[in-house]
């Protein structure tokens, strides 16, 4: 450990609060959630802007495991409750509440030391009747008050409305926490873990790049220059700061979905998978491909039904179509090798080429992973009986559809 200088433990507990906003951050995606937005590193630790438009201030403070629990006389937690109480008098009526939180605990006990115990007092008896003139409390108050530049009745209001929260952690905990919220989410919820922490990952460095003051690109080329340029920056800055469900959505979204999809020429939307697939019979058959098999491919396409269905429902209907075209041109791509694989082998062509594109869609959906939705083999050789009922895939070389007794 790099004891003379501590920037790497700096970083550490800075990394502590970087996890903590995002937690916060993603309480605005919540269904039910009053959360508006979430300011990082902007006038208080985080900011939390609620729908009604009121503002809660929160103060993170991390400390090892093996140390003390913090005692309301502790220098970071009295620098805490100055900040809140002139915030307060700066903003008044802006703030609903403040916080206080830490990976940690707080200090239980009787006297003044107990944070709970001053927090109370200014909610349940702001005037201080029947305490005496050196009680411990009102002592503490005045210190905070002389600190903040603030009249002992406003500490009172402002702490009235502090709240701790005790996060019971290591410091270094709160990034499974992350992916555990994202899974929480129905939209995420069958992802696979590591797709979950991949996004953890971006959302925490986002929220670290939007902490600091920087601003990114060429400012003075993509905005005008205006009269007052520091004050343009500033609002920039506190622009940049902001984290709401729209750009929780952009950085939270799956890394399948956000990349770009393939498609085939004419893919066909829809808005189901049809019931029906008398067409794809009638060709499998003609290929003297078996009953068994051809049962097989039914259920296959019924597995790829139930897929679409489910990314309908999650992703709305034009990112359903979307994956299916995507589906649909791997398989194009391995009935065609599967093709070629039948025309070499002289065996039935139909049933040939039928286990050829087993082994085709064997493979691509082991190359592909990252991109197939967390499907399988199976789903891909749904998509081919698909493209057989749309005439794209034919299982006998003569390629026509042979007629039924009623045609």
């Amino acid at each position: 450990m790099s004891v003379p200088d501590a920037g790497d433990d700096t970083q550490r507990r800075f990394r502590y609060q970087i996890n903590f906003t995002a937690l916060k951050c993603l309480q605005t995606l919540r269904d039910g959630s009053d959360v508006r937005a979430v300011y990082c590193e902007h006038v208080e630790d985080v900011l939390i802007e609620h729908v009604d438009g009121s503002l809660t201030g929160i103060q993170v403070k991390s400390r090892e495991l093996n140390q003390k629990p913090f005692r309301s006389n502790d220098q970071a937690v009295q620098g805490s409750l100055i900040r809140f109480c002139v915030r307060d008098a700066r903003y008044p009526g802006r703030f609903r509440q403040f916080v206080l939180a830490t990976n940690f605990v707080f200090f239980a006990g009787d006297g003044v030391n107990d944070l709970r115990n001053v927090l109370k007092r200014c909610r349940e008896n702001p005037s201080h009747e029947g305490c005496g003139t050196r009680d411990r409390i009102v002592a503490y108050l005045k210190l905070v008050a002389g600190a903040a530049g603030v009249p002992v009745e406003g500490v009172v209001r402002t702490l009235a409305r502090v709240v701790l929260e005790e996060r019971r952690t290591g410091i270094d905990q709160p990034d499974i926490e992350i992916v555990h919220a994202l899974g929480e989410f129905p939209a995420l919820r069958e992802l696979p873990w590591a797709e979950l922490a991949v996004m953890a990952k971006g959302l925490r460095a986002h929220v670290w790049e939007v902490s600091s003051l920087g601003l990114s690109g060429f400012i003075l080329d993509v905005h005008d220059v205006v009269e007052n340029l520091p004050q343009h920056l500033d609002r920039l800055r506190t622009a940049r700061k902001r984290v709401d469900g729209d750009v929780l959505r952009s950085l939270i979204q799956p890394q399948s979905v956000s990349g770009e999809l393939l498609a085939i020429a004419g893919f066909t939307t829809r808005e189901s998978i049809p019931p029906g697939l008398g067409k794809m019979e009638l060709k499998m058959a003609a290929g003297s491909i078996s009953y068994a098999d051809i049962d097989e491919m039914k259920d296959d396409v019924s597995s790829l039904d139930t897929a679409f269905l489910r990314w309908k429902e999650k992703y709305g209907l034009t990112e359903a179509n979307k994956r299916l075209a995507h589906f649909q041109h791997f398989a194009k791509r391995a009935a065609r090798d599967a093709e070629k694989t039948a025309e070499r082998t002289g065996a039935p062509y139909g049933p040939a080429m039928f286990e050829a594109l087993k082994v085709e869609a064997g493979a691509i959906s082991q190359a592909e992973a990252s991109t197939l939705f967390g499907c399988r083999a199976e789903h891909l050789i749904g998509a081919a009986g698909l493209l057989s009922e749309e005439c794209r895939v034919w299982w006998d070389p003569s390629r026509t559809l042979p007629l039924t007794e009623t045609e």
